[in-house]
């Protein structure tokens, strides 16, 4: 290999990572580009065996009014097993046999977003009040909330916001079930679907990192919205409320033993 081939194949190579940077500059400025690349690099730190996500709840979905006013004629309901089996056999990206057998036998659903015919896109979200995220670790959902696992739009309708739109879509129709929050994660590099979450109206709950080393599976949970969700089955926020309706003083220990309630788990919050 002569060295113009060589420096070709040198310049081939750093053309990749090159335009990922200069498109992450452009979509986040120069700030936000320094912050996904800072993430980039600590993820090469932690190793490959590791992750860090950034926990998302909506409430107030932000559907823009271009996507509203292009999408008036379009119709939106949850799929059937035998849709989901047409939309796998025609190779739909993202609907799989384990997807069809999750809205039979696991509380899911799929939202359709139909053009007459044609497939908009999709958003999919489990009902079921124990998801598990990552490496067997489970979240124990709100009554009010539902899990807002898997989204995707065609490629001949990007552009458009159409995220949003089904977001909205899907809390009106869960209405009847008192479901009034969307919850979910993003990937802390994945910068396109950060921006698209935000777009949507999601809001930052808190952080969950991993690491597998030796064996063993270390987990660290951040929250910085503690009573992003109002649904509790049982717990302090609860007690207090109960508490102050009443004009009663907390209970006071005395010393070990005391005949006092042990502070009961917030079965809501995320653990």
């Amino acid at each position: 290999m002569n060295e113009a081939s060589s420096g070709n194949h040198a310049l081939e190579a750093l053309s990749g990572p090159w335009a990922r940077a200069r498109e992450a500059v452009g979509q986040l400025g120069a700030k936000g580009a320094a912050k996904h690349l800072a993430r980039r690099a600590l993820r090469l730190l932690r190793g490959r065996d590791s992750y860090r996500i950034i926990l998302i709840a909506l409430s107030r979905p932000r559907p823009t009014p271009a996507a509203a006013a292009a999408a008036g004629h379009h119709t939106f309901h949850f799929a059937s097993a035998d849709e989901l089996a047409r939309l796998h056999r025609r190779g739909t990206p993202g609907i799989n046999p384990w997807d069809v057998e999750a809205t039979l036998r696991h509380d899911c659903r799929c939202l359709l977003q139909l053009d007459g015919e044609q497939l908009v896109g999709y958003t999919w979200v489990c009902t079921a009040p124990l998801i598990e995220l990552r490496w067997g670790l489970h979240f124990n959902m709100p009554d009010d909330t539902v899990y807002n696992y898997n989204g995707y739009t065609t490629p001949p309708y990007r552009g458009t916001a159409y995220q949003g739109l089904r977001h909205l879509q899907l809390l009106e129709l869960m209405k009847g079930e008192h479901k009034t929050r969307l919850m979910g994660f993003v990937d802390d590099t994945n910068h396109r679907s950060l921006r698209g979450v935000e777009k949507s109206g999601y809001q930052r709950i808190g952080t969950l990192s991993g690491v597998h080393r030796g064996g063993i599976k270390h987990f660290s949970l951040s929250v910085e919205d503690a009573a992003w969700s109002e649904a509790v089955r049982m717990g302090t926020r609860q007690r207090n409320a109960a508490r102050a309706a009443a004009s009663l003083p907390a209970p006071e220990r005395t010393g070990y033993g005391a005949a006092t309630p042990a502070p009961a788990v917030d079965a809501a919050a995320p653990r």
